[in-house]
């Protein structure tokens, strides 16, 4: 019985060597659960004493779980855009690191992004980058006035051709008068365009004549700009200081310094249930951050071009109905941020009231949720009313 009793750590490091291996190729947490469950169950047989057997059954049912509370958390989430999609980007290595940003688009390339569901072709399309990582607009006179564009993918122009996007169809709308600069990539959020002027990644448009810098929000900027998000770890991050944004370093530099936070980060990855633990006082402070990154970016556009920063929002406000596109962010504190924006004097764009009476089917890409050309003509046919004139 003593021999047998020895064999017990190396049985049960085994065991951990086999949780291990699965941890890191199976595809979710859940069949990680499970497996975590069968070791521990396979643990009761194999080992012996009771001890040895009764924490072997404690971790089996742990595992189990937490399993379930996973489930049941994922359950109830809202349904992600773009479940079920399958896309390609040719080339797969489209974008580059960036010591600032995270990422951005690779210079003067072509990118072929096609995206299916099940047999059906969604869009394939072709997306130009320009040698200082901007999306492609349409050519301008010399000397035209300038229209600086800021933002994620709604602004890049996801699922769009280049003379599809938001900035090319506001071109058109001016009779291609005007200049237009695409300044954005899948993903981003606010803190990377308050950082990129911050470092001067735009400077090279200061003393033309700009006349308004846009950008477009959505909910979920609000988890981007504390690096929620598995693509964001080297993205800047920024922290409030005396009310002010301050920057300082990645994500991913944080997490190391602070291992706490590391593990708070990966375990909010992992697990459903454990990103509601908190949920309302971390979107609290989310909102606060958001807004002061906001403000840090219309003080840096009127700095930098002497330009007003334009606020297009795909966000719930006084109108709208509970449970906006399904958002897991409470509409309250949705638009209580837009009130805020508001008294700071940014001029606000409601996507929402432009596409009012429209068929919806034609404003956002089947399966997927982002806009179309349609929604960009309409968006931009009012940026025109606002800023170019008649």
């Amino acid at each position: 019985m003593v021999t047998r009793t020895k064999r017990n750590p190396w049985l049960a490091a085994g065991l951990l060597g086999l949780l291990v291996i699965g941890a890191a190729t199976l595809p979710s947490m859940g069949w990680t659960c499970g497996l975590a469950a069968l070791l521990g169950l396979a643990g009761v047989v194999v080992l012996h004493g009771n001890r040895w057997r009764s924490g072997a059954l404690l971790l089996g049912a742990l595992a189990i779980s937490i399993g379930l509370l996973n489930a049941l958390a994922g359950w109830l989430a809202p349904a992600a855009h773009g479940a079920g999609l399958v896309a390609t980007m040719e080339p797969r290595e489209w974008t580059v690191a960036d010591p600032d940003l995270g990422y951005r688009p690779r210079p003067g390339i072509k990118i072929v992004n096609t995206s299916r569901f099940g047999p059906d072709t969604i869009f394939r399309v072709t997306y130009t980058i320009n040698d200082d990582s901007t999306r492609a607009t349409p050519p301008a006179p010399t000397g035209a006035d300038t229209y600086l564009f800021l933002g994620d993918s709604f602004m890049f122009g996801h699922g769009l051709d280049d003379d599809e996007t938001l900035p090319a169809a506001f071109a058109k709308a001016n009779d291609f008068n005007v200049r237009t600069v695409n300044f954005s990539a899948p993903g981003y959020g606010p803190n990377q365009l308050v950082r990129a002027l911050e470092i001067g990644m735009l400077d090279h448009l200061v003393g033309q004549r700009i006349k308004a810098v846009v950008t477009w929000i959505i909910p979920d900027h609000l988890r981007r700009i504390t690096g929620d998000g598995p693509w964001l770890g080297a993205s800047p991050r920024y922290v409030l200081d005396d009310g002010a944004p301050r920057y300082t370093g990645s994500f991913d530099s944080y997490r190391w310094s602070d291992p706490l936070a590391g593990l708070r980060h990966l375990a909010d990855q992992e697990f459903a249930f454990v990103r509601a633990i908190g949920l309302k006082q971390r979107q609290e402070r989310q909102a606060e951050l958001f807004t002061a990154l906001m403000v840090r970016l219309q003080t840096l556009a009127k700095e930098k071009f002497g330009a007003p920063l334009v606020v297009v929002y795909s966000w719930p406000d006084e109108s709208s109905g509970a449970n906006h596109d399904n958002s897991d962010v409470a509409q309250p504190l949705l638009v209580s941020i837009l009130a805020e924006l508001r008294r700071h004097g940014m001029p606000m764009i409601s996507v929402d009231d432009l596409e009012a009476g429209h068929d919806q089917s034609r404003l956002l890409i089947p399966h997927d949720g982002h806009p179309t050309a349609l929604a960009d003509q309409l968006i931009a046919a009012e940026l025109k009313r606002r800023l170019a004139g008649p």
